[in-house]
């Protein structure tokens, strides 16, 4: 079986073979290294730091995704089977009312194939949402936003979702961020268009890898980890050092890419982007792929949005 390592907040990487290796003291002096590296400075710590946390306890029979606000935090597609926990603060824009969303496919066989429907009668889901400030409270005494249960289904579908509502009543760095919230719907251009720029896009950021361009990867992506690292609250010197380590890594490695298989997709309510495999191997995973001859995989996500109409697309998530 195939090996699959998923990236989540530090991303994509493609290595140039016959280059020489990027050692961390050869690129600490470029502009947007520096930038990347002083993040911390602008992170700010609040009286409260809450981190929301979304908890699958319990995933029977069916295979899924979850959404949290329009965007993919959660997917299983590999078992019958899955519990895991993911830390949700980064699709968090706005304190008040939040979307959770589960999107249920059927399973899949030893050959990777998915079933025409999702038994009902024989599928579980539990899960919970939970908040609370680590190093200052107890994890036992976490707040509770959410807690649901699936109730007995009955028959066979080909697809279901579920829609829940929670409620985030304290977000300190809502007024520090902006996310995708105040970006174009993406799904009202033209879609062809679209798809070209966002190709492009994608070919643009494999092209400095090839070229083992960090500096030019800290600049397509400052922005995005900005944002994270505040809402986060990562305020240590290390934890903006942490990212360009994994950047030079990444640079270095030598696994192919592979770019092929894909689709568009929209999230965040139309105003979020991305290319996703449509393979039966990594159906719904980032087109941001690379493989070796072992069948070892990482793929990274990479979510892009338009500011403002006639801009260029830029990295948010």
């Amino acid at each position: 079986m195939k090996k699959i390592i998923i990236l989540l907040l530090i991303n994509y990487s493609i290595a140039g073979c016959a280059q020489k290796e990027i050692k961390k003291e050869d690129i600490m002096n470029q502009e947007n290294i520096k930038k990347v590296a002083n993040i911390y400075k602008e992170v700010k710590k609040y009286d409260y730091n809450p981190s929301y946390t979304l908890h699958i306890e319990k995933v029977s029979n069916f295979t899924f995704e979850a959404l949290v606000n329009d965007e993919q935090l959660i997917k299983n597609y590999n078992s019958k089977n899955f519990t895991g926990s993911m830390p949700i603060n980064e699709a968090l824009l706005h304190s008040g009312k939040q979307r959770l969303t589960i999107r249920m496919t059927p399973l899949k066989d030893d050959n990777f194939i998915m079933a025409k429907e999702i038994d009902m009668e024989n599928i579980a889901l539990k899960l919970s949402i939970n908040y609370g400030e680590y190093g200052k409270e107890k994890v036992k005494d976490f707040k509770e936003a959410l807690r649901y249960e699936l109730p007995k289904q009955k028959g066979e579908l080909p697809y279901y979702e579920v829609h829940l509502e929670f409620d985030v009543p304290v977000l300190p760095y809502e007024n520090d961020i902006q996310g995708w919230k105040n970006g174009v719907d993406l799904t009202k251009e033209d879609k062809d268009k679209l798809l070209k720029e966002v190709e492009d896009f994608y070919k643009e950021i494999i092209g400095y890898y090839d070229a083992k361009d960090v500096n030019a990867i800290a600049g397509k992506y400052y922005k995005r980890q900005l944002e994270l690292d505040k809402m986060g609250y990562r305020n240590k010197p290390e934890d903006s050092q942490m990212l360009i380590e994994e950047w030079i890594k990444d640079v270095n490695d030598v696994k192919p890419f592979v770019f092929e298989d894909y689709a568009m997709r929209f999230y965040g309510n139309g105003k979020m982007v991305a290319l996703v495999r449509t393979d039966k191997y990594y159906f719904n995973f980032s087109n941001l792929i690379r493989e070796d001859a072992e069948g070892n995989v990482q793929t990274y996500i990479m979510y892009l949005y338009r500011p403002k109409a006639g801009a260029p697309l830029e990295v948010i998530r």
